[in-house]
């Protein structure tokens, strides 16, 4: 029997199916990460890696110039973010470049960085290992053009040697706080739908005779299927 390696489409498509599957009492697996990255279902990320002066693993440019030309470019341009964003169990995620600490007053003194770092955060519903997996082999050239730039990156293929440098480069969470800690990101996009498609029958209802609601009601049955 032969088996034919799954598209990119086809491995996205597998993933929403399980990150759209009911959530257990509390995370798939916690593996790789620290207690105070947990609050309920959500997990929480954040990654510092410095900057190197030189180009980078995309273009001859240094990652000081070419990573906000990254950034303007993938926000002008949704379609280039369009695989990361079918990707329903990740709540958010954001890479900055940043070039000092941010300053509280006195006594803190204020400090400018030798060499710019990335600042990764991002919060997600599943396991530590399983979101690295989904940017590895989903997100392999966004990637490389978002930690290209940073000391030290192996490249998200193999996924191990992408693992250790991400676990090496994590820190973890003072405090991490998460509004709907029980429910994941598809379980709150899907009440947000319900709610939605409930308010005008609700609003409507009384108006309605008995056969009217009974349509009304079969119809708004059939369009929140996907979210009872």
């Amino acid at each position: 029997m032969h088996l034919r390696p799954l598209t990119r489409g086809e491995r996205v498509a597998y993933v929403q199916g399980v990150s759209a599957q009911a959530a257990p009492a509390t995370p798939i697996t916690a593996t790789g990460t620290e207690a105070r990255n947990l609050d309920g279902q959500a997990i929480a990320i954040t990654v510092f890696s410095t900057i190197r002066p030189w180009g980078n693993l995309i273009a001859p440019i240094p990652g000081r110039i070419f990573l906000p030309i990254l950034f303007v470019v993938t926000r002008r341009i949704p379609k280039l973010t369009v695989t990361l964003r079918q990707l329903s169990f990740i709540h958010f995620a954001r890479w900055t470049v940043i070039t000092r600490l941010p300053y509280n007053g006195a006594p803190q003194a204020k400090k400018r960085f030798r060499y710019p770092h990335m600042y990764f955060e991002s919060n997600f519903n599943g396991g530590w290992e399983e979101y690295i997996d989904a940017f590895s082999h989903i997100l392999t050239k966004g990637m490389t053009a978002f930690w290209g730039s940073s000391y030290g990156f192996p490249k998200p293929l193999p996924t191990a040697q992408f693992k250790q440098y991400i676990n090496a480069n994590e820190t973890e969470a003072a405090h991490y706080y998460s509004a709907y800690p029980d429910a994941t990101s598809s379980m709150v996009q899907r009440s947000l739908k319900l709610d939605d498609t409930l308010t005008p029958l609700k609003r409507n209802a009384e108006k309605m005779d008995p056969d009217e609601f009974a349509k009304a009601y079969r119809t708004f049955l059939t369009d929140v299927q996907d979210c009872l």
